[in-house]
């Protein structure tokens, strides 16, 4: 007999996405899933992608003692409890027969295995958390036909920001599917995020009652402090753990003793923020209103969200044709090749683009010039580092270039990147004749940068996004003085997704120097010396902070106040 569902997916499949489909027999959502399933070349067969999963998290820690509850409740209906990161790897798998556990680990229906949307297409664990409501699969409805025999209701798990940190599934097979099955996704749900909310902060009571104000306004709206963000719905958009820690930068640099009210505009964007401080003890809060600059400047993001302040200051050129040379300056290692991406971005530039880089061999000035002549942009890296006879060439391959342009709109565009107070003084004066296009800085001295090189770095490394990094390790990042700039933070992340196996990057993952960054405020020399106190006898107690108060002669609660004063805390407020 035809199965209907299976019919009307295979359909969709063979017209493709732009082709003429309707389905009267199947749900618009899971339609909307196969859809996304097609797009992102999802697998068809039972899942292949395995990572070991790390229990200890956030997510884990609120879910492990609800799972044992429902666990016990639900052992003789012959239903699994599944849990999934946000990454969609199965975390936890409960299922008291052992018939029904061998036939999910040969579905690969076990701990470590993908079950994202992306990875093997329409499935309650991943649907639910890209739908961001619970949802009820069943037989067919998989788009990977291993999956066929089962039926699976899930829901997403929030925290509570409101941000979707996993899911969590009753699954049976096929012929034993209740619809009940989803209500008590829909409880199990609540239950885990209930916990999530219980282990918060006392203090997050302040923030809720300052927030309650603006729930119904239509004014875009946060109100955080270093833990926590809360948005009304206007203000959702502007809401990311990069932007959080960005903007508790900016709040905190600002001199709200000379000040009660910051206004700024966010550079590289068409926002502004208006910001007052909330007293709530020692610690208090802030309160962001955002709205949009009816007059953008010439340099604008599209998009509406918050992004992290811009990498660099902005370009004085409109189009690339504007100069003979695009110029980049700023130390080794603070991000001038990516500066160089965002002015091609940003012109529309999608020619290929050849790097070159000073050598003992020297640059090959007859290949740059055929490049250029070509249509292909140049990028030549480093010239503070050519000899005076290597920057004689330069001069003339930039002259004939200059005149090609004014004949061939076709040529390329040759871009130079150069650390000016690290020249010589010929080279300095031939930068200073071109111009500089575009400034980069040190990350100690542009901290906000760091949030959004972040969010970036890991979008490069991490395409699937199976990782993402919580505020208190963010945080701590942003402390850190980066003495290798950029290169230093792209090893840093590198090496944290080749070594954490959890979805969840957070501060305990961290190497020691970066858990232990003193804060970016000058410390006092008593300070400096009450935090290197602290650090030793942690150290010595093995991380107990009863034992460390004890040998430190002050009490418990004092410690755990100097540890947030003096940027020690290892919390993970929030996720």
């Amino acid at each position: 007999m035809t199965d209907p569902v299976r019919a009307a997916r295979e359909q969709l499949i063979r017209v493709g996405l732009t082709g003429n489909y309707q389905a009267n027999d199947v749900p618009d959502l899971i339609v909307r899933s196969w859809r996304r399933s097609i797009s992102s070349a999802a697998e068809s067969a039972a899942p292949q992608r395995f990572r070991e999963v790390d229990t200890d998290t956030l997510l884990g820690r609120a879910a492990v003692p609800v799972l044992d509850r429902w666990q016990h409740q639900l052992a003789d209906t012959g239903t699994t409890l599944f849990l999934s990161d946000r990454g969609g790897s199965i975390v936890d798998r409960r299922a008291s027969d052992s018939s029904e556990r061998q036939r999910l680990d040969n579905l690969h229906a076990a701990e470590g295995f993908d079950y994202s949307e992306d990875s093997i297409g329409t499935n309650a664990l991943g649907t639910s958390m890209v739908e961001k409501r619970p949802v009820f699969v069943k037989g067919s409805q998989h788009y990977s036909d291993a999956l066929a025999a089962n039926a699976c209701a899930a829901a997403p798990i929030y925290t509570p920001a409101g941000l979707v940190v996993g899911s969590i599934a009753l699954g049976s097979p096929v012929e034993a599917a209740n619809p009940i099955m989803l209500s008590l996704a829909r409880e199990i749900s609540q239950q885990i995020a209930e916990r999530l909310r219980a282990s918060s902060r006392p203090q997050d009571l302040a923030l809720a009652m300052s927030f309650m104000r603006f729930t119904s306004s239509q004014r875009p709206t946060v109100v955080l402090d270093h833990e926590s963000v809360l948005a009304n719905t206007p203000g959702l958009p502007y809401v990311s753990v990069a932007s959080h820690v960005m903007l508790w930068e900016v709040l905190n640099s600002h001199d709200w003793q000379s000040s009660a009210t910051l206004r700024r505009e966010l550079e590289g964007t068409r926002l502004e923020i208006t910001a007052r401080r909330v007293a709530d003890g020692h610690r208090g809060h802030f309160v962001v209103h955002f709205a949009e600059i009816e007059t953008p400047s010439p340099r604008q993001d599209s998009a509406p969200q918050l992004q992290a302040l811009r990498l660099v200051s902005k370009p004085a050129l409109r189009t690339p044709r504007d100069a003979v040379a695009v110029v980049v300056d700023g130390p080794v290692g603070s991000g001038r090749s990516t500066a160089v991406d965002e002015l091609r971005a940003e012109w529309g530039r999608t020619c290929p683009l050849e790097t070159f880089v000073p050598s003992v061999e020297g640059i090959p000035w007859s290949s740059v010039e055929s490049l250029l002549e070509a249509g292909s942009d140049v990028l030549l890296r480093r010239i503070e580092s050519l000899a005076d006879d290597e920057l004689l060439s330069l001069r003339e391959v930039v002259s004939r270039h200059g005149a090609r342009l004014s004949v061939s709109p076709a040529a390329g565009v040759l871009f130079l990147t150069t650390h000016a107070s690290g020249s010589s003084a010929s080279m300095l004066s031939y930068v200073e004749e071109l111009g500089v296009q575009r400034k980069t800085s040190a990350l100690s001295d542009t901290p906000e940068r760091i949030p959004g090189l972040v969010t970036r770095i890991l979008n490069d490394l991490d395409p699937h996004s199976r990782h993402s990094i919580s505020p208190a390790a963010l945080q701590s990042l942003v402390q850190w003085n980066w003495p290798g700039n950029v290169s230093e933070l792209v090893q840093t992340l590198t090496e944290l997704l080749g070594s954490v196996s959890a979805s969840l990057i957070e501060r305990k993952h961290l190497p020691k120097h970066l858990q232990q960054a003193p804060p970016r405020r000058h410390l006092s020399l008593i300070e400096s010396a009450e935090r290197d106190a602290i650090i030793r006898a942690m150290e010595a107690a093995g991380g107990n902070k009863s034992e460390a108060a004890e040998l430190l002669g002050i009490g418990r609660t004092t410690l755990y106040r100097r540890l947030r004063q003096l940027g020690l805390d290892a919390g993970e407020g929030s996720i």
